[in-house]
Order: C-alpha cells, then sequence, then structure tokens
C-alpha cells in the first residue's frame, strides 16, 4: 500500500490548541445553553494533567491500560492521556460478568486497570489505577507523537467465536477518519456526539474523527442521548437509536444534520422517516480489523452498502470479501504480542474478512458471514438474505435470523425481531403470509419471536450469544 503523508506532526490536541486555541473542543451538554465546555488549550492541557497522574502511578510507554466503565468524560480524559504517554487503551464492556471480565483481561494480560464501577474491582488482573491528583512533583514525559505507535485494542465483537483483540495505530484511526469525511460532510464548526461506547471501534471513530477535524465532541450520560440528539450535528447511531428518538419530543426540534448508521440492516422506512425531517442518513459496511469503516453510501431503497472510502481497498475472491489499506490493523494481541492477522506471506497484505458480497452496478452488497450459512432440507440458507426480506415489511424494524435444529430438514430458521407494533398472533399470521409470497420455503421462517430488551442497545449483537438465549426457547 502507499503511504500516505502524515496527518499530523504533534500530538492532534496541541496542534488545534495553535489552530483553533478558544474555540470549543469538548462540551457535557449544550454548550449554547451553559453546558461545561473546554477550549482546546484547556484540552491540551487537561491532557497533561491525566497523563501525569498516570505516570506517577507508574504506567509506562507500550503498556497496556484497560478500561471497564460506560462512556464519560474521564474516560475521554483517560483515553487520550493514555496515548500521550505512550500506553495502550483497551476499553472492555463494563456490563459483562465479572468470570467474562477476569477471562478477557487474563488473555490480555494488562498492566493496568481502571473501573470505578465494578464491584470487587480488586479482584481484576491489574495494577488498580486511580484519577484522583496525587501530591507528587511533575515529571517529564519523553513520548513524542508517532503516528506508527500503536495506541488502542479494540475487541471484536464476538458475532461468532470468542473475541479478539485487535491492535491499531493512530495512522489507521485517522486515514479510516480522513477516508470517511471525504463523503460525509463535517466541518471544525460541527459537533459529533459520543453515541456509541468507547470500547467499540465505533466510538472510537468517533473520538479520532473529531481529532481529526479539530472540531467539537459532545459527551453526555447514555440516558441523555435521545436529548443530545437536539444539540448536536452528527452522530453515529444503531438503527433502534435513530427509531427512539424520531419516535421521541426531541425530534421536533433539532440540530442534527448527519447520522451514521451501523451495527445492524437498515430498514428503508427508518432513514425515509429520517430524511422527512431534515437528518441525512449514511450506512455502509465496516469491521473493527478495518478502524470501523470500509464503504459508505447516502441511505436509499437500495439495500447496497455503498463503495469503498478513500485508503481502503476491497475485492472479492470466490464470493468472499478481502480488504486491505492504510487503515487495517496491526494484528491480533495476546500474551503481550501482536500477531499479524494475514494467513500467511502469499496474502498480500490482504485481509479475509470472512464476508460474502456481490458488486452489482459499482456498489457493494453483503449477502451475510460465510460462517452463518446453514443448510435446510440440502439448501444453502444464508440468514441475512431472509432478514432483507423481512425487513421490507412495514412492521419490522429490527430481525436477527437464526437456525434451529430440525428433525426433517436438518435446520429451520427463526426470526428475532423488534417491530412497530405487538408481535401477537395478528402480526405473525400476516408475517408468515408476507414471507410465504417473497421466499422459498426453505427461507420462510419456523417462528417470530421479540427481541429481548437486554439485546437492544448493544452496538452490534451478538449472533453467538443470541443463539443461546434461543436454544433456551426451544
Amino acid at each position: 500500500m502507499a503511504k500516505i503523508k502524515a496527518a499530523f506532526q504533534m500530538w492532534p490536541w496541541q496542534y488545534w490548541a495553535e489552530q483553533r486555541p478558544t474555540e470549543i473542543a469538548i462540551a457535557l451538554g449544550d454548550a449554547n445553553a451553559g453546558a461545561v465546555t473546554w477550549n482546546w488549550i484547556e484540552v491540551a492541557a487537561n491532557i497533561e494533567k491525566y497523563a501525569q497522574r498516570l505516570v506517577a502511578q507508574g504506567v509506562k510507554r507500550d503498556q497496556l491500560v484497560a478500561v471497564v466503565a460506560p462512556n464519560s468524560i474521564d474516560v475521554l480524559w483517560l483515553l487520550l492521556a493514555i496515548i500521550r504517554v505512550g500506553a495502550r487503551y483497551v476499553g472492555l464492556n463494563p456490563k459483562l460478568p465479572p468470570k467474562a471480565l477476569i477471562e478477557q483481561l487474563t488473555v490480555l494480560g494488562n498492566d493496568h486497570i481502571w473501573c470505578p464501577e465494578i464491584d470487587a474491582a480488586e479482584s481484576l488482573p491489574g495494577s488498580t489505577l486511580s484519577l484522583i491528583p496525587a501530591m507528587t512533583s511533575e515529571r517529564i514525559i519523553p513520548v513524542m507523537w508517532q503516528e506508527h505507535r500503536p495506541v488502542s485494542l479494540t475487541l471484536t465483537s464476538g458475532s461468532t467465536g470468542s473475541p479478539k483483540a485487535v491492535v491499531h495505530h493512530a495512522q489507521s484511526h485517522l486515514a479510516s477518519a480522513r477516508g470517511l469525511l471525504k463523503q460525509m460532510t463535517f466541518t471544525a464548526d460541527d459537533s459529533w456526539l459520543l453515541s456509541l461506547p468507547l470500547f467499540h471501534i465505533s466510538g472510537l471513530a468517533i473520538v479520532w474523527r473529531w481529532l481529526y477535524r479539530g472540531a467539537r465532541i459532545v459527551v453526555v450520560e447514555p440516558k441523555l442521548h435521545q436529548q443530545a440528539l437536539q444539540w448536536v450535528s452528527h452522530a453515529s447511531l444503531v438503527p433502534t437509536q435513530l427509531q427512539r428518538f424520531l419516535d421521541s419530543e426531541y425530534a421536533q426540534q433539532h440540530q442534527l444534520q448527519q447520522v451514521l448508521l451501523g451495527g445492524a440492516t437498515i430498514p428503508v422506512s427508518l432513514t425515509t422517516s429520517a430524511e422527512q425531517v431534515g437528518i441525512e442518513c449514511w450506512n455502509g459496511y465496516g469491521m473493527t480489523e478495518m478502524a470501523s469503516t470500509i464503504t459508505v453510501k447516502r441511505a436509499n431503497s437500495s439495500a447496497g452498502v455503498g463503495t469503498v472510502l478513500p485508503h481502503r481497498e476491497l475485492i472479492l475472491r470466490d464470493g468472499e470479501i478481502w480488504v486491505r489499506g492504510n487503515v487495517l490493523c496491526l494484528g491480533y494481541y495476546r500474551n503481550k504480542t501482536i500477531f499479524s492477522l494475514l494467513g500467511c506471506p502469499d496474502d498480500d497484505d490482504w485481509f479475509a474478512t470472512k464476508d460474502v458480497g456481490e458488486w452489482h452496478d459499482d456498489e457493494l452488497f453483503i449477502r451475510g458471514r460465510a460462517d452463518n450459512m446453514f443448510i435446510s432440507g440440502g439448501e444453502n440458507v444464508q440468514p441475512e438474505d431472509i432478514e432483507q426480506v423481512l425487513l421490507q415489511h412495514s412492521a419490522v424494524n429490527q430481525v436477527i435470523v437464526l437456525p434451529v435444529a430440525d428433525h426433517d430438514f436438518g435446520a429451520r430458521p427463526v426470526a428475532i425481531l423488534t417491530t412497530a407494533q405487538p408481535l401477537d398472533n395478528y402480526l405473525m399470521d400476516e408475517l408468515i403470509t408476507y414471507m410465504s409470497q417473497n421466499v422459498a420455503p426453505h427461507k420462510r421462517p419456523v417462528r417470530y419471536l421479540a427481541l429481548p430488551e437486554s439485546f437492544m442497545q448493544s452496538v452490534k449483537i451478538s449472533r453467538s450469544e443470541l443463539a443461546q438465549w434461543l436454544a433456551l426457547q426451544v
């Protein structure tokens, strides 16, 4: 891959402190209504303060610092300070049970941990950090800005199998931001809501777009996200978040201009409703290993995911999607070592995604995961094909199709969904009739179940976890 020119010659916040010193960089709410804010000079100074606290507690370059907490301003300061001292940030979902956290942290072999809201936090691996200022003299932090330095580990969503820790350097994060903002308009005067968790690649991508553009990032408690969508110009949302906003009173008057949707197949009815109130919707295809978005487009009636963004390349090999580019990660992290994710030297820097796709009129269409496919009555069934058809029904907001064992057919599809009206016998009969008119018999779900509330807040629903839940229902 051709090298790209470095985006910054110094820490990004220091650059913007010189270029836009008094412009608001971070807001804890509506800046026009008196919310707490920091300008770029204050941001740069505050990162240094937090970095000093880390150094005083023994955090060193190349060490791994695990953060187990929901989004907050402290998590944002901590993320940037970890990068500033040359260490590596990894976020973990605070909703995970202690056993799962211990397993993941043990595999990672983290050096330090910050987990203020976890009971029995002292039982988790790693030296516990405090953000309370210590009475110590300031130390020199001899770490210079280098785009190629590894800065973050992100656990894959684990939609199938165990999650892997994906390592990115600053260059790949910035290349990701640069490529997307070639398509989406995001100026230095705009604001992006930190609406997705910083233990997910989509959450980190918001931070790097903010840093790349020198714009404003808005940080509020998750319970205030719906209200905050009134104040910001941009947001990254999953379909459920956007639907709830459109159904709320806040949609009557807002400043929201553009929304990047992800995490699930996007219903056309949803994006049409958003466009009617002045919100441009974008959707695409992305993955953790490629620092978030790979392809993108303005949402329309086509089920495709758009065209390839700059700094990415994509090809199909026997229907499977392979990718490479400046946004590709450094590899997977385990046992304090970064291992290449490429299978062999013959791959020529291409990464096999295990996603199945097709090109139609220069637009990419995702057929689904190769490992999601199952056989029903001797026929190959791609669950995502069934999901696409169901999402065209006006009552269906979100759907995941999974197989269940069947004595005669081997496996049959079950649809787990959220709907615009109660999933009662009337609606289920309507869906049965609709599917009988639109798909072959082996693709017709044998059951329709409501998606549990516990899965609705996820950025990307884990099929493996949902399959475990389904096994208890049948």
